[in-house]
């Protein structure tokens, strides 16, 4: 919560040293129109509607994880299940995301969202066969999957200041844990990153610059998700907070794209109620599951005919380092991270 309020004040000094050098113009709102008028996907709540407007949207998002990580280190499967019995050797995720948004009055825009995922891991179990060295023969390898609805979120999205060439939004959201948290395999319920949502009501807020200058756009949003109560399994995930910064580039009526940096950081999963082993893989450890992430994303955004949208994104991470309350010892599995890892959003709206 500390990190989001400095990083929320530290936006709001961004955003009013640019209102302030646009304060001597008219009170209008940023041209609707323009293709860069919408921010990347991963930007969400980035834009309001005048009373009467509405918009629905379909998302589809593609995800790909393999490797484990020690910090910024790569580490070996075979050094991992020195500790564990098991480890993830790849993770896959497709979600397919449905919203709507419709404004009653010019001073509030109101969305809802959900979400259908679907999971697949790879685990390699430890060998119990004879060694060769200080190698060990690796074990059977297995799979596992889920699939199913996720949370909701509803959301307010109030303007807060609009200007010609700048607007300033807050986002009053709320998460209704409406997914399955106890999802199974053969071997019993599923690590954490394989359940299909929090299984926690969570406050999101957050605030979002945007500002349209000639051919070139820039924005700024800082969010939050805070977990409000334990779940029905007796564990709450940590606060997440993430801040957003991008430069967008209108290449003529109808398309555009966008460059964007994003800092997310999570804390470890609280809770004594799990029943998970956290000795049997780094997915079930709650200690391990906590992270800071750096990433680079790039996007496009095409205008169709009749108010219909287009968009593409792709996600690098490009720095991943320790957690800095969390000081854990050399030889041990920080978490269980991402050494190739690429997002692919695309997206599909209709106002």
């Amino acid at each position: 919560m500390r990190q989001f309020i400095v990083l929320l004040f530290l936006q709001t000094q961004v955003c009013a040293s640019v209102v302030l050098a646009n304060d001597d113009k008219a009170h209008t709102e940023p041209q609707s129109d323009r293709p860069d008028n919408h921010a990347l996907l991963s930007v969400m709540g980035d834009h309001s509607h005048s009373a009467g407007e509405w918009m629905l949207s379909y998302r589809f998002m593609a995800m790909g994880m393999d490797g484990l990580r020690d910090g910024t280190a790569s580490i070996s499967t075979e050094a991992a299940l020195h500790k564990y019995t098991a480890v993830s050797l790849r993770m896959d995720m497709h979600m397919h995301m449905f919203g709507a948004m419709f404004a009653p009055h010019d001073s509030v825009t109101l969305m809802a969202m959900t979400s259908y995922r679907d999971n697949f891991m790879k685990m390699q179990g430890r060998g119990h066969g004879k060694s060769h060295g200080r190698r060990e023969h690796s074990g059977e390898s297995h799979e596992m999957g889920s699939r199913g609805f996720g949370d909701t979120k509803l959301s307010a999205l109030l303007p807060l200041l609009r200007l010609q060439d700048a607007i300033i939004l807050l986002n009053a959201e709320v998460s209704i844990p409406t997914s399955s948290i106890e999802q199974e395999g053969k071997n019993g319920i599923l690590p954490y990153a394989m359940q299909l949502g929090s299984g926690s009501f969570e406050l999101m807020p957050g605030v979002t610059f945007y500002a349209p200058r000639n051919n070139w756009s820039f924005g700024v949003q800082t969010r939050a998700a805070i977990p409000m109560n334990e779940n029905g399994s007796g564990y709450r995930r940590a606060p997440l907070t993430m801040s957003m910064l991008w430069r967008a580039r209108r290449l003529n009526n109808w398309v555009s794209v966008s460059v964007c940096s994003l800092f997310e950081n999570w804390g470890n999963i609280a809770g004594e109620g799990t029943t998970l082993n956290p000795q049997m893989t780094p997915t079930m450890d709650t200690r391990l599951q906590g992270a800071s992430r750096a990433s680079l994303l790039l996007g496009s955004n095409l205008n169709l005919l009749a108010g219909q949208r287009f968009a593409l994104e792709i996600h690098f991470p490009i720095y991943q380092p320790y957690l800095p309350h969390y000081r854990a010892p050399k030889s041990l599995i920080s978490w269980v991270a991402v050494s190739r890892w690429v997002l692919y959003r695309a997206c599909y709206s209709r106002a």
